[in-house]
């Protein structure tokens, strides 16, 4: 019984204990070692406090402002302070502000008079000594508290005022994808007032460790695709070493450092330029044939002055004949009509090889790389569109060869001086003194008249945007944009004008001047060493409302093939290279790169490179000039690769080597040389000319394949009582030579091969008396048999 009681006694006072234990349980979820005690989930863990990477560098009495804490529970998730205390390890060198507002010295902190605390920074003890002291520079660490919880220290870097940054100067250039040995930071020199060296880290001039006041200097290239510079701490983590620098695409680049709100030019980076680009077609370095609507590709190796392979770079690629054989930005050749034409890749500045002015030329950047030419032909037979105007008539006509029966002259605004087919074939151009006329190629319609840029038209760019016009009464060359009918200009009196194949200089000559417009640097004008006398008048006094406008008349240019500049007539014949002269300051853009002791009067250049062809009227000669790749002329063509290393003692940036060959042109006696034209193909060139005494004899001349040797001088017999042949172009497909004479005011058709004149057309062109005149400009194109 008594045992019974007791158990009876043990039941009734466990049971509220046992009740109790069961109704009170723990969320071990709720803390963050989930053993039911300890820090919460929903509070502070951790605070970061940026940058603490690179840390806030200040000069003297500088301000700054630390960025705003994160705070984060233990499980990754933003935590709320409703405030943060700041601290600093001495705020005798970087105070901060309950606001995280960071002195570069000591705030006002009790500041009489009703002056605000936190609103005046004086500069630490010593700062007026300009340079370093134990109180006036160091590092100071700020943290920010919350919750109970101190942030990651910011490093606070205190120094004197910046006033400049400089990286080491390059002693060559570097491989594409090649790092710098050393990074940027190591030798870059930070200076104070005077020029006295701000302790950064490095070494100073007697090779002893300093410490770093400084703080993190970040680069930043101003052509970011030269360089690609790491920004990160200045210890090696997994993105890399601050200031590590690799090299991208070639050129040259400036080099901005930033700190302490201070940013410098502080040197140079040069990525290695191209020493040569090599062009092949299907395995050849010379050319080869490509069909119509059959594209191949161009293979193109492009070595650096390391000879390091170069990749991704952006090369202008260009063919002389771009309406039927046309060639993409990667390289790929594309016929349309069957022709023959010359391409190239060019490495030209800005968009490959770019530079800062000052720095052009060094380890060769910011200077153009050409390749070798490919001749590439198209086989066939093409049909022609032709289009004939004259400037003593009003009137402009046009024949489609595959009928051959012209059309009704079409009567313009105007009487021309000028007209120019754009590359595009669908807009011509028609100059006048009154205005600019543009007629719709394809519509066959008048589409604009344009009072703004009254003048002669000179040329369209290849990409047929652009037209170069020259009022020649007030003295002014026009570079027009026809779908926006703005343009550019500069003072000049100018009779000829090319544009290189890639479209990006255009180099317009006149009587006395040679100016040339680059897409980087611009308008330049360079007087003409030999200019040509005035043989002939450019009735540029009164507008043109007699007829009498002379094309012919002027100084002549041709565009080298690789196009790296220019040949000009004169009393002797003067090559211009694209090469600048470095040594001098300001560089000189297109100084001369070869001077020939020939007279010419107009001049015209071979597809494949080899011959600058040219005839004078008052000798009487046909003047082949050779050119050649090397001094020791081994191979015939112009030198490609890059410019020559400018030095003070090289007198041209680029020299041509030449030889000449003179063959007298015989039956004619001309008053002007009006062309000297050259087939697609380079087999052969005609001369027209105006003479009183004419009789139908248009002379011809077959260049010869042997580097240096002469060609030989033939003569084609014109039909009927035609009298000089005054203008001529070539078909598209080079089966036929236009020619236009004097006498029977016809168009004759001419066989490049054969010699002989094949058939005649009338284009039905009069005066404003209604007089029958000579046609005396011609533009061509291509179109289908059918």
């Amino acid at each position: 019984m008594q045992r019974y009681l007791a158990l009876l006694a043990l039941l009734v006072f466990s049971l509220p204990v046992g009740l109790s234990i069961s109704g009170c349980t723990t969320n071990v979820g709720a803390f963050c070692n989930g053993l039911g005690y300890g820090l919460k989930t929903n509070a502070v863990s951790a605070i970061d406090l940026e940058p603490k990477t690179t840390g806030i560098s200040l000069s003297w009495g500088q301000t700054g402002q630390i960025t705003q804490p994160t705070a984060t529970t233990c499980k990754g998730a933003t935590a709320t302070v409703s405030h943060y205390t700041y601290g600093s390890t001495n705020i005798n060198l970087a105070d901060i502000s309950p606001t995280g507002a960071i002195c570069g010295g000591t705030w006002n902190r009790t500041s009489p008079g009703g002056i605000a605390d936190f609103t005046i920074c004086t500069p630490p003890t010593g700062a007026q000594t300009e340079q370093c002291s134990g109180t006036s520079c160091g590092v100071v660490q700020v943290t920010a508290t919350g919750g109970g919880v101190t942030s990651n220290p910011v490093p606070v870097y205190v120094h004197p005022p910046i006033t400049a940054i400089s990286i080491p100067t390059p002693t060559g250039c570097v491989s594409q994808n090649v790092s710098l040995p050393m990074p940027l930071t190591t030798g870059t020199i930070v200076t104070g007032p005077n020029g006295i060296p701000i302790p950064d880290g490095n070494n100073d001039s007697n090779g002893n460790a300093t410490p770093n006041y400084v703080g993190t200097v970040t680069y930043t290239p101003v052509t970011p695709s030269i360089v690609t510079i790491n920004n990160t701490s200045s210890a090696t983590t997994s993105t890399g070493v601050n200031g590590a620098a690799t090299a991208n695409l070639p050129g040259s680049t400036v080099i901005n450092a930033t700190v302490s709100l201070v940013s410098s030019a502080a040197g140079y980076f040069y990525t290695c330029p191209p020493k040569s680009i090599a062009l092949t077609l299907n395995g050849s370095t010379t050319g080869g044939v490509v069909l119509q609507n059959s594209p191949q590709n161009i293979a193109a190796t492009i070595v650096d002055t390391n000879n390091a392979t170069l990749n991704g770079l952006q090369l202008d690629y260009t063919s002389t004949r771009p309406q039927e054989i046309a060639v993409g930005a990667t390289g790929q050749i594309t016929s349309t009509f069957p022709t023959a034409t010359a391409i190239n890749a060019i490495c030209q500045p800005a968009t490959c090889n770019p530079a800062p002015v000052n720095q052009i030329g060094v380890f060769g950047t910011g200077t153009p790389i050409v390749s070798n030419t490919l001749n590439v032909s198209s086989p066939g037979r093409s049909s022609t569109l032709l289009w004939m105007a004259s400037t003593q008539s009003p009137f402009f006509n046009q024949v489609d060869l595959t009928n051959g029966v012209p059309g009704s002259p079409i009567k313009l605004p105007f009487t021309p001086n000028s007209m120019v087919l754009d590359q595009a074939g669908a807009n011509l151009y028609f100059g006048s003194y009154r205005e600019l006329m543009v007629f719709s190629a394809t519509t066959n319609s008048l589409t604009k008249e344009d009072v703004s840029v009254p003048g002669v038209v000179l040329a369209v760019s290849p990409d047929s945007s652009t037209v170069v016009i020259n009022d020649q009464l007030r003295q002014v060359i026009y570079l027009y944009t026809n779908s926006s009918s703005t343009n550019v200009s500069v003072g000049g009196l100018a009779t000829r004008a090319a544009f290189s194949p890639d479209g990006k200089n255009v180099y317009v000559v006149g009587p006395d001047n040679l100016y040339v417009h680059n897409a980087q640097t611009g308008w330049s004008t360079y007087p003409l060493q030999n200019p040509t006398p005035s043989t002939c008048s450019l009735n540029n006094n009164t507008p043109n409302s007699s007829g009498t406008f002379d094309p012919f008349c002027g100084t002549d240019l041709a565009i080298t093939i690789p196009s790296i500049g220019p040949f000009v007539t004169g009393t002797q014949t003067t090559a211009y290279g694209f090469c600048p002269n470095t040594t001098v300051n300001p560089p000189v853009y297109y100084p001369p790169a070869a001077t020939v002791a020939v007279a010419t009067d107009q001049v015209d250049k071979t597809n494949d490179g080899n011959h600058i062809f040219g005839a004078n009227a008052s000798q009487g000669v046909f003047s082949d000039i050779w050119v050649y790749q090397n001094s020791n002329k081994t191979a015939a063509g112009i030198p490609t690769g890059p410019c020559p290393q400018a030095s003070p003692t090289t007198t041209l940036p680029i020299s041509l080597t030449t030889t000449l060959y003179q063959a007298p042109i015989t039956g004619i006696t001309p008053s002007e040389i009006d062309q000297v034209v050259a087939s697609p193909d380079s087999t052969i060139a005609f001369v027209t000319y105006n003479s009183a005494a004419a009789s139908g004899v248009l002379p011809a001349y077959q260049p010869s394949t042997n580097p240096g040797a002469g060609g030989t001088m033939a003569t084609v017999q014109l039909s009927g009582t035609a009298k000089a042949p005054v203008s001529g172009i070539f078909s598209p497909d080079e089966t036929i030579f236009f020619v236009s004479t004097s006498g029977d005011n016809l168009i004759h058709f001419v066989d490049p091969v054969g010699l002989t004149d094949t058939q005649t057309i009338n284009p039905k062109l009069t005066d404003a008396n209604g007089n029958p005149v000579p046609v005396q400009i011609m533009a061509v194109k291509p179109r289908p048999t059918t």
